[in-house]
């Protein structure tokens, strides 16, 4: 007998993306998913050809607006503000918006099982008042036990509000977690996490057929070198020390600045840069030889999946352990804000390009995630739980 399953997330793209492989295979097992996010995701998620609700308002707050409540927030080095923004950003902010709505649709849809993004926690409140189990799928690495820690105490009222004891962690440890990091990225056991199981980390790519054509640059026989900030962090500045630093070496830079952004911003280019908005990964990665990127999740996952190697350059959010994991497998280079100047950039792509050694443990990453469970294996450790 085939089960209800909701799926909750954040409506950015980096949630999204790494959770629609597992809920299709869970459709395609016989059961029936809905998708519950904020009302800018639900065109993402129904483009993938998943039903959707909206769950809290389009314009959740963000970095900034989250600054503007917090200012004392500034005084932290970067570094560790993330500790302190999640807290406030899914605890604080997104959960009390996404709530009202998402219990009107539990109750009305009366789910099985609720498998939510690490950064959603209000659906493990209606999983809770309904009885049922929760599942956590990581989006990138195992948040830090301070950070989850704090967010759950934000969401603690949550709890109480709907007559219920607040649990640890939001209750995101309750039941599951399912980790998409391959092992030699370095986060062993937690002790805060008894259940976990492994997830290939295969991201939807927004369905794009790898024959499609690809803006690369000239000449052909230039080593590409792919470069993206993700769709948040795409500040023109960093594009900038970036493009100063290939401009100095024979290669070829396919640039990607956001789909809400202009490539015009960074002015005129030789032949052999290309600047786009978006350009699916899945078209470029077998395709180049470095990627030097903000270090988000799905990027990270996505390049060390096809044995790139990679610089990171990580700007916030969850960048900064992603960038540590990199450099802990040996399948890449990290540069922290302040010390990602051009002549830096420039000597780490040479050395990404020119040193085996970052190419032989790319492959082994590459080699880990492959034998990782699939959506599908793991859709099946899904159906014991309710």
């Amino acid at each position: 007998m085939g089960m209800r399953v909701l799926f909750t997330s954040p409506p950015g793209l980096g949630h999204i993306h790494p959770m629609v492989p597992l809920a299709r295979a869970t459709a395609a097992r016989g059961h029936d998913v809905l998708w519950a996010t904020p009302a800018d995701g639900v065109r993402h998620v129904e483009e993938t050809g998943i039903a959707a609700v909206a769950t809290g308002p389009a314009g959740l707050p963000g970095p900034a607006e989250v600054r503007r409540r917090y200012p004392e927030l500034d005084a932290l080095p970067p570094v560790e503000m993330p500790d302190v923004m999640f807290g406030k950003i899914f605890g604080a902010l997104a959960a009390p918006q996404i709530l009202p709505d998402l219990v009107r649709v539990a109750l009305d849809w009366r789910p099985d099982l609720v498998v939510a993004d690490a950064a959603e926690f209000a659906g493990h409140i209606v999983a809770a008042e309904l009885g049922i189990p929760s599942v956590t799928k990581g989006f990138g690495a195992l948040l830090p036990e301070r950070r989850v820690r704090a967010a759950g105490e934000e969401v603690a009222p949550l709890w109480r509000s709907r007559g219920l004891d607040p649990r640890p962690y939001g209750g995101s440890y309750d039941h599951l977690y399912l980790d998409i990091y391959p092992p030699e990225f370095g986060f062993g056991a937690a002790a805060h996490v008894p259940h976990r199981q492994r997830l290939r980390p295969v991201a939807d790519d927004g369905h794009v057929e790898t024959s499609s054509p690809l803006p690369l640059p000239d000449p052909a026989d230039a080593p590409l070198v792919y470069v993206t900030m993700g769709t948040v962090f795409n500040n023109p500045e960093v594009f900038e020390v970036v493009l100063a630093a290939l401009h100095q070496l024979d290669v070829r830079a396919l640039v990607t600045v956001g789909p809400e952004a202009d490539p015009a911003v960074l002015g005129p280019q030789p032949g052999r840069v290309r600047i786009e908005r978006y350009v699916p990964q899945a078209l470029v990665l077998p395709r180049c030889d470095v990627v030097v990127s903000h270090a988000g999740s799905g990027t990270v996952l996505a390049t060390a999946a096809h044995g790139l190697p990679q610089l990171c350059l990580p700007q916030g959010a969850d960048q900064f352990l992603n960038a540590a994991a990199v450099e802990s497998a040996g399948s890449g280079i990290s540069l922290m804000p302040g010390g990602a100047t051009a002549g830096a950039v420039r000597d780490a792509v040479v050395r990404l390009l020119g040193e085996p050694a970052f190419r032989c443990a790319a492959g082994g990453v590459s080699v880990s995630i492959a034998s990782m469970p699939s959506p599908d294996d793991v859709a099946a450790v899904l159906e014991t739980l309710p």
